[in-house]
This record gives structure tokens, sequence and C-alpha cells, in this order.
């Protein structure tokens, strides 16, 4: 059994508490040891809610370092590299939160120094391993769509649509960089290629385009203002190597019910609604599109201990204790942040 440490653990978004619960899945392989923020009463409520022990609490990030095996890095994205690099360089394997930093430039040099280190480095990235990802996976490994021509995602979280909440860092490009178009377009990279890399191939064209439509939040103490800074709805487009095209929609603000999935091929599409209900459509003997799609549901061969977030931390002590190989390295984390603040340039330039 590993210990772990949780560094972060927030106010307002249960990103820890997620963490948290992939640990717990995982009895046999980790225990959490210790936790730290630099906010105590965060640290407190972290505790009480999930009605752990008060004695995991470290006052210093040094205490937390000097009692565990592993980290969990959930703070804010400019954070991300300091505390990250401070580990590799104390030989403590690392989880880090998507995205790896604020900046590519950081991000990729992190990444070279995480590889160079050999300490196992791994990314929260986990849509990967929702149920409905493995449905769909398994479908397009059947081949069934045929040649895939369109790929198109719209994800996002709704709480932020309220503009009554006050402004929180993320919603500050000095603490967090890009806004949804990296917290949610993170998830969407890593799903195009988990999806349709052996298949159509790598991204070979991609742009963006951004908006911050809630522009003044309250502004909290540690604010000078409640000025957004960073966007609030994000699209990113482009091509596959293939030829395919892709859209992919992503914001804090929109309501959940837009939430959806479609990947359509030359023989068959499929369609994922916001209830994560799948169909796939197929074409007639004729090569009409049918009238009719069937719906493909999730069996226990889809699903982890868990969850998602459970498979991550399982595939975490593999990787830590049986030197097993992953693709969810630090290297991938950068490269994907790296596509994202490129679309955003590439559409700057065409203004």
């Amino acid at each position: 059994m590993k210990k772990i440490g949780i560094v972060g653990t927030g106010k307002t978004v249960g990103i820890a508490d997620d963490h948290l619960n992939g640990i717990q899945a995982n009895k046999k392989e980790w225990i959490l040891e210790a936790i730290y923020d630099l906010n105590i009463e965060n640290a407190q409520e972290f505790v009480e809610r999930n009605e752990l022990n008060q004695n995991i609490i470290c006052s210093t990030l040094d205490d937390l370092f000097s009692k565990v095996d592993a980290i969990a890095i959930c703070t804010n994205n400019s954070s991300h590299r300091e505390i990250a690099e401070y580990a590799i360089n104390r030989s403590i394997p690392v989880i880090c939160e998507k995205p790896l930093s604020d900046t590519y430039k950081e991000a990729e040099m992190l990444a070279l120094k995480a590889n160079e280190s050999n300490i196992p480095n791994y990314m929260g990235m986990q849509y990967r391993y929702h149920g409905y990802a493995q449905v769909i996976k398994e479908i397009l490994n059947s081949k069934k769509l045929g040649e895939i021509t369109f790929y198109r995602h719209n994800l996002g979280g709704s709480r932020l649509g309220n503009s009554n909440i006050e402004l929180e860092w993320r919603m500050k490009k000095e603490t967090s960089g890009l806004g949804s178009i990296a917290d949610f377009g993170i998830h969407q990279l890593d799903l195009i290629d988990f999806f349709l890399n052996d298949i159509a191939g790598d991204i070979s064209e991609i742009t963006a385009q951004t908006g911050t439509y809630i522009k003044n939040r309250t502004s909290p103490a540690w604010a000078d203002d409640g000025k957004v800074t960073n966007d609030d709805v994000g699209i990113l487009y482009g091509k596959l190597e293939n030829g395919a095209l892709f859209n992919l929609c992503n914001s804090r603000i929109f309501p959940s019910d837009g939430h959806c999935l479609e990947i359509i091929g030359l023989k068959a599409a499929i369609y994922m609604d916001n209830n994560h209900n799948i169909f796939i459509r197929e074409k007639d003997k004729d090569g009409n599109w049918n009238n009719y799609r069937e719906q493909k549901r999730e069996e226990d061969k889809h699903s982890f201990l868990g969850g998602a977030r459970g498979k991550q931390y399982k595939e975490f002590y593999d990787i830590i204790n049986n030197d097993v190989s992953y693709e969810l390295n630090f290297k991938y984390g950068a490269e994907k942040l790296g596509l994202i603040e490129k679309a955003v340039k590439n559409f700057n330039h065409c203004i």
C-alpha cells in the first residue's frame, strides 16, 4: 500500500473530492496520508465533509512531502508546475490535474524534466475511462462506421452560468491561463485522440474562437476587482489527418442540456446525448441512412471499480509498482495544452 497526499483541497469545486473517491476505491493500493491547502479552513472543511481524521492536515507543503510516497496536485493551474517540479526533485511520483500549467512553455519544460527524471508523472485526464467512452471506443474498434468524416463534441459545466457566483481563480488569466477552452478543451482533445487517432490520425489543422460573456463578478478579498480576464466559452475546430472535420464546443456557463457527442462515418454514425445514452445509426443495403437507430448500453466490462477516477488511481499505482507503460504522462498533457494555445493563436492571427 502506498501513502498519498493531496495538495489543494479547494473550496467551490470538488476536484480534490473526486481524487479522494478514486483513492478510496483502491483501498488495497492507496491510503490518504496527508493533505495541504494554503487556506487551512479549506483543508478543515475537506476533512469534515469527507469524515476524515483531522491529523492528516499538514501545516506546510514540506510536512506533507515528508509523509507520502506520491502526491495528487489539485491546486490552481499557475501553481501546478512549481509543485510538480518540487515533487520530481524529491523523487516523488505525481498525478497532476489538467492543464499541466497555465502556459504551454512552462508545461513543456516540466514535461521534459519529468521525462528525464524517470519519476512517474501522470495526468488527471480521466474522461476516456468513463463507461460511455469505453462503449464508443468498442464500437469504433469494430470498424462499423467506416471512414470517419466528422466529429462533434459539446462539453462544459453549468455552475458558473450563475452570474451571482463571485470571482474565482479559474476566471483570471493570471492564475488560470486560458479559461473554458483549456479546462474542458483538454478533455475534448484527449477523447478525440483516444477515439480516433488510430483510425483517422492526428490533428493536422486546428484553430479556435473564444468569448467572455459574464465579464464581471463580485470581487473576493484576494482580487483587486471582479473582472473576468479569460474565456467562458470556446470552440476548437479543424481537420484530422484523414480529412475528417471536427468541432469541439466548450463552456463553463451553458446549461448541461447541450452536452453531446457525435461521430459520423461513411457507413454508420454514433450519437451520445447529455444523459450519456449512446445510439448508432447505420445505412441500409441501398446506401441510405436508416430511419431508426439502435441504442448501445453500457455493460460491466465498460466500467471500472470507483469509476473513471478509480481506474486512474489503479493505473497510477501500477505505473509506480509494476512499471507498466502509460500514455497520460506530462508530455501528453503538455502537447494537448500546446494544441489549444496554437489554436487560439491561429484565431488571433486571422482577426
